[in-house]
């Protein structure tokens, strides 16, 4: 199989392998050179230019005048920094392995997420963004992934709540070397009325896109612990490490959505800079999502633990 055919080979864990830093800058039109293993933000930067940012100030500006209420500068900050704590239990996670019966340990990763999403959802900040930005098409990636590595903001808002430049620069790469998983997800006006479906299937509520690759994210993790506990046969260490950056991800995701709204509140955010980061961030909890499903959640006999081994 040749690389790049399987999204599997395109996805980097926490570092961009040579392969995967080609796949990117292929996809972006630009003939990579040398060998980079390991890329950083700043490295890609060096081969990826910005481009035009048509149309995100606009986009910005609309989601600003879009809103229906008023954003809460204070409880967004305060969440945000009880938010940080949940990356900080990130390696204990790690060496617990399979929780026990009735342990919360994941699900209280998600909780100060959660109070931004209900502020968030109360206020029309995913409706309007709903309303305003475009579906993931390859333009709308290719011009958001440009604008997020040329953020100059975006390495020190990741490195806050821990990611390592390598790190960093795997958000980035993932958004474009996924962006299948990407376009299938599309906005709500895409979904057909249910009076024009007669498959038995209704869509009597679909979210806007945006609420449903946030709110999505921290479901899943809520879930982990219960769903980790009744595999625990099933499930090996390589399945959890790989987990548990899925759900770095997906907070780290968030973070960044929730640090847009409090700059938003705060009205120290460029206009072109929110649209690019709510696209960007709403992209890495898609991407993080689908990944956590093929890595932990879809169990199949070849990933499984053999008879009498357990990840503990």
């Amino acid at each position: 199989m040749a690389y790049g055919t399987d999204p599997r080979e395109r996805y980097s864990y926490g570092e961009v392998s040579d392969d995967e830093r080609r796949e990117f800058l292929k996809a972006l039109g630009v003939i990579a050179g040398g060998t980079i293993a390991g890329a950083t933000l700043h490295d890609l930067r060096a081969e990826v230019s910005s481009g035009t940012a048509s149309g995100l100030a606009e986009m910005g500006q609309g989601i600003r005048d879009g809103l229906t209420g008023s954003l809460d500068a204070t409880l967004l900050s305060n969440q945000l920094g009880a938010l940080t704590a949940s990356f900080e239990q990130l390696p204990e996670i790690e060496t617990m392995g399979v929780p026990e019966a009735g342990s919360e340990a994941y699900q209280a990763l998600t909780g100060p997420a959660w109070e931004i999403n209900a502020h968030l959802a109360d206020v029309g900040f995913f409706a309007s963004a709903e309303q305003t930005l475009p579906a993931f098409t390859p333009e709308h990636i290719e011009t958001t992934t440009r604008q997020l590595l040329h953020l100059d903001a975006l390495p020190a808002t990741l490195a806050e709540v821990g990611f390592a430049e390598q790190e960093q620069a795997a958000l980035v790469t993932n958004i474009v070397n996924a962006r299948e998983q990407l376009s299938w997800w599309m906005p709500t006006e895409a979904y057909p009325p249910a009076e024009a479906l007669d498959d038995g299937v209704v869509y009597d509520y679909v979210a806007p896109l945006h609420q449903r690759a946030a709110e999505g994210s921290l479901l899943w993790i809520d879930g982990l612990d219960h769903y980790l506990w009744t595999n625990e046969v099933l499930v090996t260490s390589e399945m959890i490490d790989r987990g548990l950056w899925d759900i770095k991800s997906m907070l780290g995701g968030y973070y960044l959505m929730g640090a847009a709204a409090r700059d938003l509140a705060e009205g120290s955010i460029a206009d072109e800079h929110l649209s690019t980061l709510i696209s960007g961030s709403s992209a890495i909890m898609i991407i993080g999502q689908e990944f956590l499903l093929d890595d932990v959640i879809r169990i199949t006999d070849d990933k499984r633990a053999p008879a009498g081994v357990t990840s503990q």
